[in-house]
Formats: structure tokens, C-alpha cells, sequence
């Protein structure tokens, strides 16, 4: 059986210790913690918030199976910025210096994966100046690692936008502790054959976010209100032989909180069941 876990992102309006309260309650194996200005800032965190929070997830029997410094406003009020790809020099320090607490955090919680993306290309960047600096600034935080795996994640419309982005990149980099955070969704929205992309990937893949999407539009929606097949998608992931977790993640869903928890995880379970 598969592993499930939940991005607190769909619970961010409320105390991040009732957020996992619910997140064991619906009968998630495990939490995927969103870095966020309400539940861990990076920037923010006392030492005792995060052992707090450690143990707290200790206690309730759920583990912290990913932490995620994808959030779109944990610099500025423009989302995604600055970013690890920033024409300017100073705004790409700031990223790094984020994503360096943002490992030590990971670690201090005790938690085996971070989760990062690329930003955006922006105008008076080349995509050969952009691929520079990302390989530089990822290279920093591997230097620190410790034990950690990284996920890059691709975003529809990011610089590292596809699977095949994220595989060169990794390819490029070569270290083993670099890998992809394979989410569904993304893979639906951004390329062309969906199915085949994530059979390509899954070999590199150590984190999988799920959701589902309507006409390739990049909006995630609970999982069987889309287009997606998700009987294909776990057949692919058996014949892989995937054994680490899968994410429901549902950014729009706070207001219908726990609709998201319960119907996402009764759905997939009966999906990877093979039922229709």
C-alpha cells in the first residue's frame, strides 16, 4: 500500500498544532509541513517552535515526511520572489540564505526531504545565466546537506517548468542527493504526455505531490474532480516500484478544509485499489 501524507498548506488558517491535529484524525500516514508566515517561518522560528512542533508530531505517531520552502510570499508580497534565479545578485542571496534555514529547520524537525522550486525567468536573464546561478545556489545548500535529500519541483511556467527540466538538472548537478519532486498535477498541466513523463521520472523521483486538474488548468482540485486517471498513475507507480510517500497537496481548499482531507484521502486509497 501506498503511503499517504498531507500538505498543511490547506490548513494554514488555523494554529498549526490543531492543522496537525486534523491531518492525524482524517488517518494520514504522515505531514507534509509547508513553511509559511503561520505555521514556521523560516526566518521567524524560535529553536523552541520548532522542537515544539517536532515533538508534537512525535506524539501524535505522525511523521514530518517532507518539509516544503516552496511558498509563494515567504520573501515579499510578489509571488515566488525573489528567487534562486534572480537577475539581481542581493535578491538571490536572500533565497539562498532562506533555503540554508530552511535545511537546518528540516533537519532540526527531523525530517528526511526538502522541497524547493526554481522561480521564474525574468526579463534580462538568459535561460544560460539563469541555469548558472540555480546550479551554483543549489550546489550551496548541498554543501550542507547532512543527510537531507533535496526535491526540485517542477511549476508550470518555472524555469524548471517539466520533468524533463528537472531530470537535465539533476543530471547536471550529479549528486545523489539531489531529486525530483514529481508532482501529478504540474505533469498534467505543462506536458503534452502526461503518463509517459511521469514512467520517465519516476526513476528519479523520491517525493510525489498528487492532486487533481481540469483542462490542464493549474489549479489543483480534490482528487477525482479533474481529468486525471488515477488508476494509470498508480500503475505506474507500482510497476516503478514508488515506496516513499504521496502528498495530497490543495492550495484553494482552506475554506473546505475538511472535504480536502477526508474525500482526497477515500478517493485514492480507492483508486490504488483498482476500483472505479
Amino acid at each position: 500500500m501506498m503511503k499517504y501524507s498531507f500538505n498543511s498548506t490547506t490548513l494554514r488558517n488555523m494554529d498549526v498544532f490543531e492543522a496537525l491535529t486534523q491531518i492525524h484524525a482524517a488517518g494520514y500516514d504522515g505531514v507534509e509541513l509547508m513553511l509559511n508566515e503561520s505555521h514556521l517561518h523560516p526566518f521567524r522560528a524560535t529553536q523552541e517552535r520548532v522542537t515544539e512542533i517536532r515533538n508534537f508530531c512525535s506524539g501524535l505517531g505522525l511523521p514530518i515526511v517532507c518539509v516544503s520552502a516552496g511558498g509563494d510570499r515567504l520573501l515579499s508580497d510578489v509571488p515566488y520572489r525573489p528567487s534562486l534565479i534572480e537577475p539581481d545578485a542581493i535578491g538571490r542571496r536572500q533565497r539562498i540564505s532562506l533555503l540554508k534555514r530552511s535545511v537546518e529547520i528540516t533537519r532540526e524537525l527531523g525530517a528526511p526531504v526538502l522541497n524547493l522550486n526554481s522561480g521564474m525567468l525574468h526579463d534580462g536573464f538568459s535561460p544560460a545565466a539563469a541555469r548558472e546561478v540555480l546550479v551554483e545556489g543549489i550546489g550551496e545548500l548541498l554543501e550542507m546537506k547532512a543527510g537531507l535529500t533535496l526535491v526540485i519541483e517542477p511549476e508550470p511556467n518555472f524555469f524548471i517548468g517539466t520533468t524533463a527540466d528537472a531530470l537535465a538538472l539533476i543530471e547536471k548537478i550529479g549528486d545523489p542527493a539531489l531529486l525530483l519532486n514529481l508532482d501529478i498535477g504540474h505533469v498534467n498541466c505543462s506536458e503534452n504526455n502526461c503518463y509517459g513523463a511521469i514512467k520517465r521520472a519516476l526513476p528519479k523521483t523520491r517525493h510525489i505531490h498528487i492532486e487533481d486538474i481540469r483542462q490542464r488548468v493549474h489549479h489543483h482540485e480534490i482528487p477525482g474532480e479533474g481529468d486525471i486517471d488515477f488508476c494509470r498513475v498508480y500503475s505506474l507507480l507500482k510497476r516503478a516500484g514508488y515506496c516513499h510517500y504521496v502528498s495530497v497537496e490543495l492550495h484553494h481548499h482552506d475554506g473546505m478544509w475538511q472535504r480536502a482531507l477526508d474525500e482526497s484521502l477515500a478517493y485514492l486509497r480507492k483508486m490504488e485499489s483498482g476500483q472505479s
